[in-house]
């Protein structure tokens, strides 16, 4: 089936237009220059994820940010710093469970903080490896988490007409270089229009979301998948 066809069926689960996106190429280079991680293989298509976060999560002081399986991301560092906000990072990474200064260890279906004391929530190439039930747990503890009005990012939300899980222990680019997904990554999950609404909408009803299509990803990188959601915490 066409991508026009996967955007009518994503209009369904929303009951509104998937948005539209243009993004400005001249503004994402002056992201660049702002935000600085200095990881290995953090390409741009990496960087992009961070930039919708930065433009469409719509932070700013006195919020509190979560970037959940983080891992050594420093981007909850400049959220905090950029807008005046609180940043937490969260990870199975981390050794020790429970918060730690702006470090979060253990599950991220298991998060120690009250009911709606967080504003702002995302994953950044990273919702697609969460195994077993911890999608539809983790959706759970996110509309726990999250004040009325509160958003939750998937960038990107790899969706689309079939529904396949894989497991492997990496990937091979045109260069014939192995990459792993992310260290300890062993999975990733590909949704369809009908599995997200059973595993995701249906565990957390309070989120209403909003799908976005960015239509000239492939002038920023040949990777990004164009597809990101929005989750917001209605009353």
């Amino acid at each position: 089936m066409s991508f026009e066809t996967l955007l009518s069926r994503l209009e369904e689960l929303s009951g509104r237009p998937v948005e539209s996106v243009m993004v400005d190429v001249d503004d994402f280079e002056h992201f660049k220059t702002l935000y600085v991680d200095d990881r290995p293989m953090i390409d741009d298509a990496k960087r992009f994820e961070y930039y919708v976060s930065y433009k469409y999560l719509g932070i700013g002081r006195g919020d509190v940010y979560i970037d959940i399986a983080a891992q050594d991301c420093p981007f909850a560092f400049f959220v905090a710093d950029h807008f005046g906000a609180t940043g937490y990072r969260q990870d199975l990474y981390y050794l020790e469970k429970g918060v730690h200064g702006n470090d979060i260890g253990g599950n991220a279906a298991e998060i120690p903080l009250p009911d709606g004391s967080v504003t702002h929530l995302a994953l950044h190439n990273s919702f697609e490896h969460f195994e077993g039930r911890n999608d539809s747990r983790f959706v759970k503890e996110a509309q726990r988490l999250l004040a009325v009005g509160g958003k939750l990012l998937i960038v990107p939300l790899f969706i689309g007409m079939e529904y396949s899980i894989t497991r492997n222990d990496g990937w091979v680019d045109d260069e014939g270089k192995k990459h792993l997904w992310g260290k300890g990554a062993r999975f990733a999950r590909w949704y369809d229009p009908d599995h997200f609404r059973k595993r995701v909408l249906r565990k957390a009803p309070k989120l209403e979301p909003r799908f976005f299509f960015v239509e000239n990803a492939g002038k920023i990188h040949r990777h990004i998948y164009p597809v990101f959601v929005i989750l917001e915490r209605v009353a």
